[in-house]
């Protein structure tokens, strides 16, 4: 088994051969007997280590669990750690008279290396700076860790800011990675399952305080396979709510969904809050601005309402569904796609869908659509029917919308329908940041004893310009 740690000290620090410290591959029979850390930032004492050459660098190479091989004592490295090690090659340790003291120092050395900027500040970003096809440094903090797959993991990262939205349709794939998918077949599985819309906001792997506003970034972190018989070894990432620096992170897009890919030359490191996203995600709760990329000019949204309550973020929206209470909120989003694929499906007669009929002479015909709304902090699909859908489509009356012309092409009024949901999704162009929608959402529920299994949210009281 083996594990590779970087370590650092003062002297690496002042060492422009060294800005990122030293490589070492500790290799043992069990992997017990690893040098296993609680948190990046702890010290390691080590006995009888080699020093070899690796691509023109030299690395350590510890020999665990051998006689007359590398030892090691691990300690915490925090303040308040104690100077017992928590974790040992040897119950025969000692500690010498002067360790207390070298690790007293090295702690500070560690307060100190968190609270400097990481490295050149020339690729430093927001996230809302991040564009496709580049690379990029960001302090941020860590939501949640998604591990549930063998090739890849997916840490979501949060600096208070909004990532700029894209439409689904754009997927932007790193071709100098020889990772374009030839046309007419499928991505590679590990891509597929790296993949995610969304941070789910339910479950373990997620900070318990969520904030409402600012885009979870997707970081993707590909893993090795894992051998048959054996695991894929230890991986180190950052705990889930600590503040990290990401260096040199890959940006792309998947399907409307901008992402970062962590590099084997990727690196992270602990560090303290950024005190200014932190100031800046608070100025936006107050003054209500879910949404820093939708135009403020009221008159640019797409669809209005006459609601005046504050704006709730769809991640609030879906944190709050889990408590299995009806409500309404007033939410500003885009919509991403919509469902049925073809306008011409939109309607149904009350007969095809058991519904009773409000005129005993006529079948007549409602909509049930499905838009895919997302704003920065998440998505979701929601409803319009009936009478709230008849509101939202004003000027276009619940019909045969498939009834074509003799010629076989649409009929005007589904030609019409069309343009509409083309400028709904942005596809006539215009200003970045996308189109966005004000719209009223009720969340309600088929079983409240079960509310995430049975949430569902409906459009109303919204108005299509």
């Amino acid at each position: 088994m083996v594990s590779n740690l970087r370590l650092v000290d003062p002297s690496t620090a002042t060492n422009p051969q060294f800005p990122e410290g030293l490589e070492m591959l500790a290799f043992s029979v069990e992997q017990r007997h690893l040098p296993t850390l609680r948190r990046p930032g702890d010290i390691i004492r080590l006995h009888r280590v080699t020093v070899s050459q690796y691509n023109g660098k030299p690395q350590l190479i510890a020999k665990i669990h051998r006689a007359k091989e590398c030892s090691f004592c691990l300690f915490d490295g925090r303040p308040e750690g104690s100077n017992t090690p928590y974790q040992v090659s040897s119950d025969t340790y000692t500690l010498e008279a002067r360790d207390p003291g070298i690790i007293s120092a090295l702690r500070s050395f560690g307060r100190l290396l968190a609270s400097t900027p990481l490295g050149s500040t020339a690729y430093l970003k927001r996230i809302k700076d991040i564009r496709a096809g580049g690379f990029f440094d960001i302090v941020c903090r860590v939501l949640s860790v998604d591990n549930r797959h063998l090739d890849a993991d997916v840490m979501f990262v949060w600096d208070g800011t909004d990532a700029l939205p894209l439409p689904f349709t754009v997927d932007q794939l790193d071709a100098s990675a020889g990772e374009v998918v030839p046309e007419g077949t499928q991505p590679d599985p590990a891509w597929l399952a790296a993949r995610r819309r969304a941070m789910h906001v339910h479950g373990n792997g997620t900070v318990p305080d969520l904030p409402a506003l600012g885009t979870a970034l997707p970081i993707i972190i590909t893993t090795p396979a894992p051998v048959e018989g054996k695991s894929r070894g230890p991986w180190v990432l950052p705990s889930v709510g600590s503040w990290v620096k990401l260096r040199n992170v890959r940006s792309w897009v998947v399907a409307g969904q901008l992402q970062g890919r962590y590099l084997p030359n990727s690196k992270w490191a602990p560090c303290n809050a950024d005190e200014q996203a932190l100031t800046e995600d608070a100025q936006r709760l107050k003054v209500n601005n879910v949404a820093g990329w939708a135009p403020s000019n009221l008159e640019h949204w797409l669809a209005n309402t006459q609601q005046v309550q504050p704006f709730t973020s769809l991640r609030t929206l879906q944190i709050q569904a889990g408590d299995g209470v009806p409500r309404k909120d007033r939410c500003l989003v885009n919509v991403v796609r919509y469902m049925p694929a073809d306008v011409a499906d939109f309607c149904y007669t009350r007969s095809q869908l058991g519904l009773p009929h409000t005129d005993v002479n006529q079948d007549s015909w409602v909509y049930l659509v499905k838009l895919h709304l997302q704003d920065a902090t998440g998505e979701i699909d929601a409803a319009l029917f009936d009478k709230d859908a008849n509101e939202f489509f004003q000027g276009f009356p619940a019909q045969d919308y498939s009834k074509s012309l003799q010629d076989g092409t649409p009929s005007p009024a589904c030609f019409a329908l069309q343009k509409k949901m083309d400028t709904l999704l942005g596809l006539q162009g215009g200003q970045e940041g996308g189109t966005w929608i004000e719209c009223c959402i009720k969340t309600y529920y088929t079983d409240r004893k079960h509310p995430l299994d049975t949430c569902q949210f409906r459009i109303f009281a919204t108005r299509l310009h």
